[in-house]
């Protein structure tokens, strides 16, 4: 039981370092940035999940999965079956 337990930990450990690596790298303003770290380091499982869910898509984001999913189109058009 204690082996589910440590691989509970470690994913959680993963989202809170991702959620924390998110929030610096997006450039949301000082006061934004310093309150969503501390949200996230107070409350980390439920600061996590509650930046994940608020979290608005960056301006390119859209047009980059748009621009992936014509790649993977274009190529699967190309294979030869």
């Amino acid at each position: 039981m204690s082996f589910f337990w440590g691989v509970i930990a470690v994913l959680l450990l993963i989202v809170w370092a991702l959620s924390i690596y998110d929030i610096v790298r997006r450039r949301l303003g000082t006061k934004r940035t310093a309150a969503w770290i501390l949200i996230v380091v107070i409350l980390p499982v439920v600061g996590s999940i509650l930046y994940w869910v608020m979290r608005k898509p960056e301006p390119g984001d859209a047009q980059h999965k748009y621009e992936a999913d014509r790649s993977r189109r274009e190529e699967a058009e190309r294979r030869v079956f």
